[in-house]
């Protein structure tokens, strides 16, 4: 009896030894996975580089948009309920992503209440979800950049454009004809002008034209009437998801690297691509900016022996959203204003004045790269709690503005 208790007591033993191990392995396993999720969110490439919008999937979010339930309230060209704003309504003045969720972080608890009131439920989205959605939101916006077709159609004769290429009232062509190139959406635009450039400079010193320069809103007026006149397929999302990784690559590979700095790593002959703006270029305008110093780089190159890199579509894709995770083309925060912010919007109550954290929120520091896709994913995953805390203390929801958004970003990125 003794013997066989032993036994029994020995076999009990043995598995519970057994179970502590596998429950120790457990533990560690899900602390690695959870420590990889905290220090690395929002990697979809493999390297150590945030996400930018452009780095989603536009089709894959065009399919969530419906099946989270987003054209229950929200119409797009004009089909839908209209309960909520038409999300393909082309924005006015300066716009870039960051407005599109400072509209979101603002908006959400008024959405939060009608889900509620049709029970409808609040939907849990994953980031990389987030991700998608934002960039269809963003691709079916700006492929209609908001510009005058009529002073476009003005300077494509001022500035020569007629005298090669054909439009409807030309009869005579030397370059593509514009309506039938399917070009006219401002990532392929970029890629076009960039790769034809030396061919249209040779064109124009045989005709003894000045090359033509773009100021302020210029080229996208160009644009829009271009695009007024196209009757090519426009395949920009067929460009998406780009990549910023392969972007940082073609950046030092295609020799860019060479001239134009980014965080401190390049050459000095071209301007800082990593220095940020308050107010950066659309991505228009930035095509702007590369054809106006195209006879500069064509000479710097010329005098270098250097050969004019040539880009693919989806390369130029990849090089865009590179400069988007950069900043280069996102709007640039100020440290002080956001802390401001920070404080105003009563952040601090919960987060501390310092954001980090106290006994009602925890700290807000070093915990990502705060981008505005991150916020975007934040203010949905966390915002119902926020929401709710904050009705409970009589603390009112903290509306954002597009400048409002930037500095509160600056700031986190600070602690």
């Amino acid at each position: 009896m003794a013997e066989t208790a032993n036994r029994g007591l020995g076999k009990h033993r043995f598995f519970s030894t057994r179970k502590r191990e596998a429950l120790f392995w457990a533990i560690l396993l899900g602390a690695i996975l959870i420590g990889l999720l905290w220090l690395k969110p929002w990697r979809r490439f493999g390297e150590n580089l945030p996400l930018s919008f452009l780095a989603g999937n536009p089709h894959r979010g065009a399919s969530l948009f419906a099946s989270y339930g987003c054209n229950s309230c929200h119409s797009l060209f004009g089909a839908g309920p209209g309960i909520g704003p038409d999300l393909s309504k082309p924005p006015t003045g300066n716009w870039n992503p960051v407005k599109l969720v400072a509209d979101l972080w603002s908006h959400s608890p008024a959405m939060w209440e009608k889900m509620r009131e049709a029970q409808f439920g609040i939907p849990h989205i994953a980031e990389y979800d987030m991700l998608d959605l934002l960039t269809f939101l963003y691709l079916i916006r700006y492929v209609d950049q908001p510009g005058d077709a009529a002073k476009g159609r003005a300077l494509f004769t001022s500035k020569h454009c007629a005298g090669c290429h054909f439009s409807s009232e030309t009869s005579q062509s030397v370059g593509p004809d514009l309506a039938k190139l399917g070009g006219d959406t401002p990532i392929v635009w970029a890629q076009r002008m960039w790769n034809h450039g030396r061919a249209m400079k040779e064109a124009m010193s045989e005709k003894n034209l000045v090359w033509p320069t773009f100021r302020n809103g210029e080229m996208i007026d160009l644009l829009t009437y271009v695009q007024q006149i196209s009757s090519g397929r426009r395949q920009e999302s067929e460009l998406f998801p780009a990549d910023p990784v392969k972007g940082k690559r073609i950046f030092r590979d295609k020799g860019c690297i060479a001239c134009h700095t980014i965080n401190g790593e390049g050459g000095k002959g071209g301007p800082d691509l990593g220095s940020q703006h308050r107010v950066p270029p659309s991505l228009t305008e930035f095509a702007g900016l590369m054809w106006n110093h195209s006879p500069k780089m064509m000479e710097r190159m010329d005098q270098n022996v250097m050969a004019r890199a040539q880009f693919a579509e989806r390369e130029m894709a990849d090089l865009i959203a590179y400069l988007y995770v950069v900043r280069y083309l996102e709007p640039a925060g100020r440290v002080d204003a956001g802390k401001e912010v920070f404080n105003k919007k009563h952040c601090a109550n919960c987060h501390g004045s310092d954001g980090h954290g106290s006994r009602l929120a925890p700290s807000l520091a070093g915990r990502m790269e705060y981008l505005s896709p991150m916020m975007a994913y934040t203010v949905w995953s966390h915002g119902p709690t926020m929401y709710q805390k904050m009705k409970d203390k009589n603390i009112p929801w903290p509306t954002l503005d597009e400048t409002e958004l930037v500095d509160l970003m600056a700031f986190l990125n600070s602690l």
